[in-house]
């Protein structure tokens, strides 16, 4: 790399900090972000956070990384900008590495899924795709460094399963090359399969011992058929990244698959063709893939998880598999015969710079819309309860709905379901499922019967009646005033209501 070429990386580095930068100062915090970070900032010590991520299914190591920034500052933004500085490393281990010219480096890190869903929306995805990178880095000299390959993946395993998915496809891959150069006992790649193997082993043990059923519960009363429904559409979404422009409501969407159905049901199974167009050249890039997509239809068809951040997996093996590709060599087989008989290789750059091109635009306009609109109305909601000081009052939610409202008011609101003083979620609680205006009513009318007054902020109305300020009594001691609702987020359903609860008796 010249100078010129230095220069261009550090700009593009800058530039991709600031932009990031600017975007989490306009990105409300979701459920799921806030959710962790509470996890950690309640958590007294690294032996309760693993009590209390037992029910989580995730690897603990964004919890621990989340647990140490918390216990020097309650305040969600910092876990935001830890974030993007994560996110800005792969960008500059990709940009400084990868073997790709520049306007294939721009689009790409500028594309949705790293302008957007792996940057602004702070989760543990962030830490799996900067490991994965840094095997990429080194790839190039995958034999003498194949004990710090392995490393990397072995990291990269314990950030979230699916990354556990694109770890072991890669580590197999490099398996069976170095069988086939006679190397598979060497000193160095026993000790790296040992690394790996362990880094495996002890994903193993902290999904084995987690005490929800998420995992395979979803799977049991579902034909065959729809267990594969949501692994099939994901290489489509992956690739083909358009969010649903007509709404507001864009995030985890597919503009081709709300809109045309039946041709997206052709589209989304021819598509598992394109890889033999991408990488005929190789048996290795192949078989990486293609295991790899494997694993990842494994993973939808136990877990039934279907969202963009999941889809976004399988962009990410193509992109490593591109990368990849430049250190093997070209091999006569069967494959490139057909490919380049037919001559489809003419199609394989439009398609690459193709795919670029949508991520691109979708990431410049699902940044705008988040920069715009707010993401969630939590951070609106509690900026009014400040204003108008009622957050000086008790907060009472029903459920997960408090959740972030807990995370922006820096501390612990009481949550109706559990009866009690909580921030993060209990995901296997049964008081939030069925929950009516009815339902959310009567649990207010026993919390009301030990306490005078509140304000209550939830999803869930306590009555329709919105337009004024009047009182509106739901006992014969206990009145309610609607006072706000926020509705004009991205994320759908996560609508806010703001009442004030005082008990009165009622005159007659």
């Amino acid at each position: 790399m010249n100078s010129t070429e230095s220069k261009y990386m550090y700009f593009l580095t800058l530039l991709f900090f600031a932009v990031s930068v600017m975007g989490i100062l306009h990105h409300e915090l979701w459920l799921d972000e806030a959710h962790h970070w509470l996890l950690a900032r309640d958590s007294n010590s690294i032996s309760d956070l693993y009590n209390n991520t037992r029910s989580e299914g995730h690897p603990l190591m964004w919890n621990l990384l989340l647990y140490t920034i918390t216990r020097f500052t309650s305040n969600p933004f910092w876990m935001q900008l830890v974030h993007v500085v994560i996110s800005t490393s792969f960008v500059l281990v990709f940009l400084k590495k990868a073997p790709f010219n520049w306007v294939f480096k721009t689009l790409f890190i500028f594309g949705y899924f790293f302008i957007f869903e792996y940057n602004l929306i702070s989760r543990n995805y962030g830490l799996g795709i900067l490991f994965l990178f840094l095997a990429g880095s080194i790839f190039k000299d995958r034999n003498s460094k194949f004990i710090l390959l392995c490393v990397y993946l072995a990291l990269a395993s314990n950030t979230h399963i699916l990354f556990s998915v694109v770890a072991f496809a890669l580590f197999l891959t490099l398996l069976v090359e170095q069988f086939q150069n006679k190397q598979f006992f060497k000193i160095q790649t026993v000790l790296g399969c040992l690394i790996f193997v362990s880094g495996l082993f002890l994903i193993g043990i902290q999904i084995q011992t987690t005490e929800s059923d998420w995992l395979l519960n979803p799977i049991q009363s579902l034909s065959f058929d729809e267990r594969l429904k949501h692994g099939i559409v994901s290489l489509f979404e992956g690739l083909i990244a358009i969010p649903n422009f007509t709404t507001l409501h864009f995030w985890n969407t597919n503009f081709v698959i709300d809109n045309n159905r039946s041709s997206a049901a052709v589209l989304v199974v021819l598509i598992y063709l394109l890889p033999m167009v991408l990488f005929y050249k190789n048996k290795k890039t192949l078989f990486f893939v293609y295991i790899a997509l494997i694993g990842t239809q494994i993973f939808f068809y136990i877990t039934q998880r279907t969202a963009v951040r999941f889809h976004g997996i399988n962009y990410i093996i193509i992109i490593l598999a591109l990368w990849m590709e430049q250190y093997y060599g070209s091999e006569n087989f069967k494959l490139k015969e057909i490919v380049t008989r037919f001559r489809l290789i003419l199609f394989r750059k439009p398609i690459i710079y193709l795919l670029l091109l949508i991520h691109f635009f979708s990431g410049i306009y699902a940044y705008s819309v988040d920069y715009i609109h707010p993401f969630t109305s939590a951070k609106q909601t509690v900026d009014y309860l400040k204003n108008e000081d009622l957050d000086s009052k008790e907060i009472v939610s029903v459920t997960c709905d408090g959740t972030i409202i807990s995370a922006y008011l820096e501390r612990k609101v009481y949550f109706l379901c559990s009866n009690g003083y909580q921030s993060f979620c209990h995901w296997d609680s049964d008081c939030d499922r069925d929950l009516n205006q009815q339902k959310s009513v009567e649990l207010l009318k026993q919390y009301m019967k030990n306490h005078t007054n509140c304000v209550y902020v939830s999803y869930y109305p306590l009555s329709n009646a919105q337009k004024n300020s009047s009182w509106q009594f739901i006992t014969d001691d206990v009145k309610i005033r609607f006072l706000k609702k926020f509705d004009i987020n991205i994320v759908n359903n996560s609508y806010y209501y703001v009442f004030e609860v005082v008990k009165e008796k009622r005159s007659f």
